[in-house]
């Protein structure tokens, strides 16, 4: 639309130079040029204020994107946090799509007040579909974020019951490591004492005999 307009102002420019060349009066060239300087910044205004409906409709826009793809992460991971049989390598893919999330929705945060100003300037209301409830961008971040840290939490418990899994596993292994040792060594002093006590029997044996 921007380009239009300013197509629109270099016909307009144009025509308004062949117009002034043919005409010889000078009280004429100066209505000519009035009605042409004042057209001039109705149509500047009409570009500023579409200008900036634009920005605000682009950044908005970049918004409810970041917004939406953020909300199926979380969605998502929700998901994923529920299996009980998450391996190490699967927990930091999840622990690195949340710090990436976070880090994406305190962006929105930061920017929120920039973007409510462009709005407010453009003269832009942005309503929910079907409520028609004036949109609250700051405080869907907000939810979202709070969504973000309870799937931390979660993963830090989910962290520590792998960490925990792991020390029981070695502990185990260690225990039936011991375990195997000791009965090699209760086997070993079985059999001395067996030999020990048939010597034993067969010095009393010898002794009886003679």
């Amino acid at each position: 639309m921007c380009t239009a307009l300013v197509g629109q102002q270099d016909a307009l420019q144009f025509a308004v130079d062949e117009l002034l060349s043919s005409c010889d009066c000078d009280e004429d060239q100066q209505m000519i040029l009035q009605q042409f300087t004042d057209l001039k910044v109705k149509l500047a205004c009409i570009k500023n204020a579409v200008d900036l409906k634009a920005a605000a409709y682009y950044m908005l826009l970049e918004c409810s994107q970041s917004q939406a793809t953020a909300a199926v992460t979380i969605t998502r991971l929700h998901k994923r946090l529920k299996d009980d049989e998450l391996t190490a390598e699967e927990l930091c893919n999840v622990q690195s799509d949340l710090v990436r999330t976070k880090t994406d929705l305190m962006h929105l945060e930061t920017h929120h007040l920039e973007m409510e100003a462009l709005l407010t300037e453009a003269g832009i209301t942005v309503t929910h579909q079907g409520t028609g409830e004036v949109l609250n961008i700051k405080d869907d971040v907000k939810k979202l974020l709070s969504e973000i840290e309870s799937d931390e939490k979660k993963l830090k418990l989910c962290l520590r019951v792998l960490d925990l899994n792991l020390l029981l596993t070695e502990a185990s292994n260690n225990l039936n490591e011991i375990d195997v040792v000791y009965l090699d060594d209760v086997d070993g002093f079985s059999t001395a004492v067996n030999v020990s006590l048939s010597y034993v029997l067969l010095c009393f044996a010898i002794f009886f005999i003679s």
